[in-house]
């Protein structure tokens, strides 16, 4: 609405010149596009949390995916001015943030639930309690045990709701103690952001599954555990962010610029816990 009549000129030549790549493909004399369109589209299977994250333990490290590059920045702008102290990566992963933790001085504790993630984060960050268990099992860690610092990275959107891990959190935080929350933007999974990663044991592409969940609902489950808001980051995608830094960028960057450019990415929480 309200643009100029020729970027709409632009978008219908994109089109034009994306069926006629379909057509150099059929050039053979066969005529159906269906199958050509087959051959271009990429195959998509589900994997659970726990076997999705050892299948990708393998490659997660070994490219940026565009979510981790725009994400890191954002967290660490949001723990540098925090005192050093005990610190708690939960979902920690490879231990991405949880080396930025040592770094900025803090006793680290890493939690991940899968085993073949923390292998990899005990590489990293030598010398931090590395606990193998599930963010939302009491178990994982002795009871009383809490922490100056809490950081939870790009997992919340894994749990169908978010009541049950935030209380988790919030259970973890000491009084007057800081809780920086990442997740991909509502509005990016909505527009079907998921957890993307190529699968190296056959080299299909799988994903784990995001769920939507609102800023309403991160102010619910925070409001619900204690949690004051501090400050929200809500990222909006610039230039070479993102998806347009994927295949459909380097094909069609004006248009997938148009699709993308300004939209929220990721959003970022720092919380105190009263």
């Amino acid at each position: 609405f309200g643009g100029d009549p020729s970027v709409v000129g632009r978008r219908i030549d994109a089109i034009r010149e994306t069926l006629r790549t379909i057509d150099v493909v059929t050039a053979d004399g066969d005529d159906d596009h269906d199958d050509a369109i087959e051959r271009f589209a990429v195959q998509l299977s589900e994997a659970g949390l726990a076997d999705g994250y050892e299948r990708w333990s393998t490659s997660y490290d070994a490219a940026e995916h565009p979510l981790l590059v725009v994400e890191g920045p954002i967290l660490r702008s949001l723990i540098e001015d925090v005192a050093p102290g005990s610190a708690l990566d939960a979902c920690t992963g490879t231990g991405r943030h949880a080396v930025l933790l040592q770094r900025l001085g803090h006793v680290v504790t890493a939690v991940d639930q899968s085993r073949y993630m923390l292998a990899l984060a005990a590489d990293k960050v030598p010398g931090a309690h590395l606990v193998h268990g599930d963010l939302v099992d009491r178990s994982a860690l002795p009871p009383g045990v809490s922490f100056d610092l809490v950081v939870c990275a790009l997992a919340l959107t894994h749990f169908p709701t978010l009541a049950e891990p935030v209380a988790e959190l919030a259970l973890r935080t000491r009084q007057g103690g800081r809780i920086v929350l990442t997740d991909m933007h509502p509005m990016a999974v909505l527009l079907s952001g998921q957890a993307l990663f190529n699968d190296e044991r056959d080299g299909q592409t799988r994903f784990v599954r995001n769920y939507v969940h609102q800023v309403s609902h991160y102010l619910d489950a925070f409001a619900s555990a204690g949690l004051v808001v501090r400050r929200c980051v809500e990222h909006a995608l610039a230039r070479g962010e993102g998806p347009m830094a994927n295949l459909a960028g380097q094909l069609r960057p004006e248009a997938t610029e148009a699709a993308y450019l300004g939209m929220p990415y990721v959003l970022a929480w720092s919380l105190e816990k009263l």
